[in-house]
């Protein structure tokens, strides 16, 4: 989410008209950036979405936000580095919407300290809080949420190419790199333990995005992040367990 992708030149072209009417999606850490702009999208596609928010504070001012869309558009509050919130959030769904169509993992950090801390000096501190977000967190969700997924389903997760392997990562932002490199790693484990269900599971970068974690020196507004995992969410059966790139498939 801190840089463009390496080597690779945007797809050009809009989508056509979606009509998401009847589908579920949840999308994690929906409050700002990436993640409201997703929600955004989705509803306007006339899917009914579950927004997550890691305070409640944040929960409620999601709330009052999505309150024009009435039963359409559901806040919940959830860290997805607690498990036993993830739990309740999954209870809650399932009483309630019985069911979850896309799921989408977006919730993540970069820890100021990663900014300032290269590679070859890095705390094992860092690196653990780090994992447990952008990680063990989306573990916990895609475990919680899979029973809850039918076929032909889709799981989403954003990743980077600051976790690339291609040409080798960078010295900077260590933690976050190494957190997203595991994470595409999970997501071609799950792509497999999901085929036979027919659920698709991808990764995806989303650019450099003009958000608290992106910067204001990015090139992207969080709206132009929503083009691929619209793709991702209703592109047609076929290859699965992919990183995916402005709606092209981008090397690990």
């Amino acid at each position: 989410m801190i840089q463009g992708t390496r080597g690779v030149e945007p797809a050009r072209g809009s989508d056509p008209v979606v009509n998401l009417d009847s589908k579920i999606v949840l999308v994690t850490g929906a409050n700002r950036g990436i993640g409201h702009a997703l929600v955004d999208r989705f509803l306007a596609a006339g899917a009914t979405c579950v927004a997550t928010a890691r305070s409640e504070a944040d929960a409620e001012r999601l709330a009052a936000q999505l309150s024009p869309f009435g039963e359409r558009a559901l806040a919940e509050r959830v860290d997805i580095a607690d498990e036993g919130q993830v739990r309740g959030l999954r209870n809650r769904v399932r009483e309630r919407l019985r069911r979850v169509d896309v799921l989408v993992n977006n919730a993540g950090v970069l820890l100021d300290e990663d900014r300032r801390t290269s590679a070859e000096l890095l705390p094992l501190h860092l690196v653990r809080r780090t994992l447990e977000t952008n990680l063990l967190g989306t573990i916990a969700m895609c475990t919680a949420f899979a029973p809850l997924i039918p076929e032909h389903g889709r799981i989403i997760n954003l990743s980077s190419t600051m976790g690339q392997l291609e040409d080798g990562l960078e010295p900077a932002y260590a933690a976050y790199a190494v957190s997203k490199a595991a994470l595409n790693a999970y997501t071609s484990s799950l792509a497999a333990a999901l085929r036979r269900r027919n659920i698709l599971v991808d990764a995806m970068h989303p650019g450099w995005v003009k958000t608290a974690m992106g910067g204001s020196g990015a090139r992207l507004a969080p709206e132009a992040a929503t083009e691929t995992a619209l793709f991702l969410a209703t592109r047609e059966g076929g290859e699965t367990g992919r990183f995916w790139y402005e709606k092209r498939i981008i090397p690990w």
